[in-house]
């Protein structure tokens, strides 16, 4: 048995290992000599009402074959093979024909539902009634359950549970679909085996409470079954949206194995990709990491004279992707072995612009400010001796030509922050950001530095005091808040192979989201490509440009930099629309030099739209896959028939069904003004499931509602196609929420990030709750002014956020001990929420201000 079920493993892996498939659905071969023994389940006792779920295919017919049974004689209950295509339904002394049509070589899923006075059987989705006066009671034993005694075939998706399944409710039949824990009546799943755990000997059982010992069975792919099978389902963000939208939780990755993060800017001059937050990674000269130094853990020392990390020129610069830089700060730890003046904690510096923190006169513990030819002097800043914490920021309260440079230090015995800003004449230049200079740490300096932090905003007192304890939210990638967007850059000396890590690069934010993936398989992240800027006429520039073979070199060559990092490519370029010669001359070869280029265990798919798909046939078949947006800003692309008919549009262009993603939104639009879903579910407390249009601002907003997405879903099932998009997780509500849409496209089609377990004497499955426990409450004081939240159990408050409906952080204050008070003064009316962080994990609450 161990021999076969190695050999299965090896198959599953190599067919796991295909691009598209993610997840592998696996089913168990019986061929007559083999069974798996569940064990006694005494939750079966005397059950009337109940559900009995699976995919079977006969591989040949023999009657008194078993699909299940427990017991013999009067506590006998099975399901068993009659005469040919007949199923016998078996409770006690009683039995039921459930079907006289079950073909061979086939898979039919089959529902059997009990009630008082019959059964319920649905067959492939088609109801049939069976009555009994006496009901389907089944009868109490001490034998085991077994799954596929003498039966010779494959059995797939076997549940068992504890309720009925009315036929009201066909949705939570889930007949072409795994069960999640979202499934209403998942509590009632008594067991459950998918029997894709490869790597474990036994079977197991997703509720870990009845697992399955088999014997003579092996697993296999299941690659023959269009009516239950495993599809993608992508969905778009990027590292702006994974910082600061809190809704994108694990659970959100976990309903999506496929996700794109739209973060390669491609340049449509040159075909050069730069991923937003680039890899600033340092390199050390005169310099070498110490493990640590005078109570600071992971730190380099900086010799002198030649001393330096070199850290790149994209340091600062405006990159494509973020928000508008128009400010900076620069924060590091600092401790000064020798004074030398004109040493440089920071400096990236060329003939147009400068940026630099240097060393002034030693008599006058000076610190030097240099921007652009400015030098700002700050006396009495610095201390001769041990660490102490400096932040140097560009802050204007009335617009760039009242900016400043501020200086925060903790010089002193008590520690505090000491604020010193700049006086300066009107017309200096803190035009700063496209210095195209490589940015320099410590260079010339001689002592320690550690904690060395770039920003794309002013830091404040507290939040610079904050960043220095490393107890800033802005810190925390993903959802660490608004501010977690500015930060760029961030070196803190912890490794000691590689001591100049750019910890805030894209390379580590991808490693951080494939940590949200930790105890699942299933998943692929990949990079999408955008090429965004435009000429002065305001047209798209790469239109332009894809027709030169040195474009598409240099596209070509920077995503083979990129592959070893992701697990594929999107490529989103908008748009080119029919009868463009540039579908022949520039578009087709690109994707055709990108197959070439990528894999095929990566997997490449492009993005296109129902105005814009005119892909020449003969390079259709190269990507993997499409992911076609079928949405707006034009609201006639949200509607459901619309969808449908671009469907027909593709495929009467010739692209494969099985290639086709279709797609749904988590935006909604006026036609002119594109919103989040979020912010519609926020503006309208009363949001039902059917609504496709709601009010908001005193607009009309178009949109998707749940049970919109859910006949999307079920047209791609219909259709047989391929796989499922949605744009994008930043836009969505939190999992939690019954409104949220990816929730309810899992309720179709799911994305099966599966567990991953080896043995089953696991306890608990490696998932969150299906309903996490809040730890605390919240209660909005309209007369005072304040928001109270209160801790409910033994959790330890440590941080209040308070965030606009679009996602934006208003205010963020410390928290300690069981209660916190914040105040709401200032706030217009509408929905706000509140994002309560404790010992124990986090809350999400929405409020409404009056």
């Amino acid at each position: 048995m161990k021999t076969k079920f190695l050999l299965l493993f090896i198959l599953g892996i190599l067919y796991a290992g295909s691009a598209v498939s993610q997840t592998t659905n696996l089913a168990l071969r019986f061929n007559g000599d083999g069974q798996v023994d569940c064990g006694t389940i005494q939750d079966l006792d005397n059950l009337d009402l109940y559900a009995i779920q699976f995919l079977v295919n006969p591989s040949e017919w023999v009657e008194n074959a078993y699909v299940f049974k427990r017991g013999s004689g009067d506590e006998e209950f099975s399901l068993r093979l009659g005469s040919t295509g007949q199923l016998i339904y078996k409770t006690g002394a009683q039995e039921i024909t459930a079907t006289t049509e079950l073909p061979v070589g086939e898979w039919t899923q089959l529902t059997i539902s009990a009630f008082a006075n019959g059964i319920d059987v649905w067959t492939n989705g088609v109801k049939a009634w069976k009555t009994n006066a006496s009901g389907a009671v089944i009868p109490a034993s001490e034998s085991p359950f077994v799954i596929g005694e003498r039966f010779k075939g494959r059995i797939d998706e076997f549940r068992f549970w504890n309720t009925e399944m009315p036929g009201a409710e066909p949705e939570n039949l889930m007949f072409r679909n795994t069960v999640n824990k979202f499934h209403p009546k998942y509590d009632h799943l008594l067991f459950y085996y998918k029997f894709d755990q490869d790597q474990c000997d036994d079977i197991v059982d997703y509720k870990l409470a009845h697992h399955g010992t088999p014997v003579n069975v092996t697993r296999e792919a299941v690659t023959d079954n269009d009516y239950f099978k495993y599809r993608v389902v992508s969905g778009y963000s990027s590292f702006v949206r994974h910082s600061d939208r809190v809704q994108i939780d694990r659970d959100m990755h976990l309903l999506t194995n496929d996700v794109i993060f739209l973060d390669g800017q491609v340049s449509g001059y040159t075909g050069e990709i730069t991923m937003t937050y680039p890899d600033n990674q340092g390199t050390l000269e005169n310099a070498s990491y110490e493990s640590s130094y005078e109570g600071r853990n992971g730190v380099v020392r900086f010799n002198g004279e030649g001393a330096g990390m070199n850290v790149g020129d994209k340091v600062l610069n405006a990159n494509l992707g973020l928000p508008t830089l128009n400010y900076g700060t620069i924060e590091a730890w600092i401790n000064i072995e020798e004074w030398s003046a004109d040493a440089a904690i920071f400096n990236k510096s060329d003939d147009n612009h400068q940026l630099a923190i240097k060393l002034g006169d030693e008599s006058k513990k000076e610190l030097l400010v240099v921007v652009n030819g400015y030098t700002y002097n700050f006396e009495n800043a610095l201390k001769a001796d041990g660490w102490e914490h400096i932040a140097v920021a560009i802050v204007s309260s009335t617009g760039r030509a009242q900016a400043r440079v501020r200086l925060y230090t903790n010089s002193g015995a008590t520690q505090a922050y000491s604020t010193r800003i700049s006086t300066t004449d009107a017309d200096d230049d803190f035009t700063f950001l496209s210095t195209t200079a490589d940015a320099v740490v410590g260079e010339n300096f001689k002592g320690y530095i550690d904690e060395v932090m770039v920003w794309g905003n002013s830091r404040d007192a507290n939040k610079v005091a904050q960043d220095a304890e490393g107890t800033s939210v802005d810190l925390t990638f993903p959802g660490g808040g608004d501010g977690a967007i500015y930060l760029l850059s961030y070196w803190k000396f912890d490794d000691a192979e590689n001591p100049g890590k750019d910890t805030r690069s894209w390379k580590e934010m991808l490693g951080e989201i494939r940590k949200m993936y930790e105890g699942y398989r299933g998943y692929k992240i990949r990079i999408g490509l955008i090429s965004s800027d435009k000429d002065d006429s305001g047209n798209k520039v790469w239109l332009s440009h894809i027709s030169e073979a040195a474009w598409r070199e240099q596209l070509v060559a920077d995503v083979k930099e990129l592959l070893p990092y992701c697990d594929g490519i999107d490529i989103d370029f908008e748009w080119l629309y029919s009868g463009d010669s540039r579908w022949n001359t520039g578009y087709g070869p690109m994707v055709e030099q990108l197959r070439e280029a990528i894999p095929s265990d990566k997997v490449f798919s492009v993005s296109l739209h129902p105005v814009a798909y005119y892909l020449p046939a003969e390079y259709i078949d190269m990507p993997d896959y499409y992911t076609f947006q079928i949405y707006g800003p034009a609201v006639t692309w949200f509607a459901y028939n619309n969808y449908v008919a671009a469907y027909n549009d593709f495929i009467a262009w010739g692209f494969p069904k099985e290639k086709i993603g279709m797609s749904y939104p988590t935006t909604a639009s006026t036609g002119s003004t594109v919103s989040g879903y979020k912010n519609i579910v926020a503006a309208n407390p009363d949001l039902t499931t059917d609504q496709n249009t709601a009010t908001m601002s005193g607009s009309t907003f178009t949109f998707n509602g749940v049970d919109c997405v859910k006949d999307k879903m079920n047209f791609i099932l219909e259709q047989n196609s391929g796989t499922v998009m949605y744009f994008d997780m930043g836009n969505d509500v939190s999992v939690s929420d019954p409104l949220s849409l990816i929730r309810a496209a899992n309720l179709v089609i799911s994305a099966n990030v599966d567990t991953l377990i080896t043995s089953t004497e696991v306890s608990a499955l490696p998932e969150l709750t299906r309903e996490n426990p809040q730890q605390t409450k919240l209660v909005y004081d309209e007369q005072a002014r304040q928001i109270v939240v209160a801790s409910v159990s033994d959790a330890e408050l440590l941080r209040v956020a308070l965030y606009s409906v679009s996602g934006m952080m208003l205010r963020d204050e410390k928290a300690s001990g069981s209660q916190h008070s914040m105040r709401t003064d200032g706030l217009l009316s509408g929905i706000y929420i509140a994002q309560v962080r404790t010992t124990e994990g986090t809350d999400v609450f929405k409020f409404r201000v009056k």
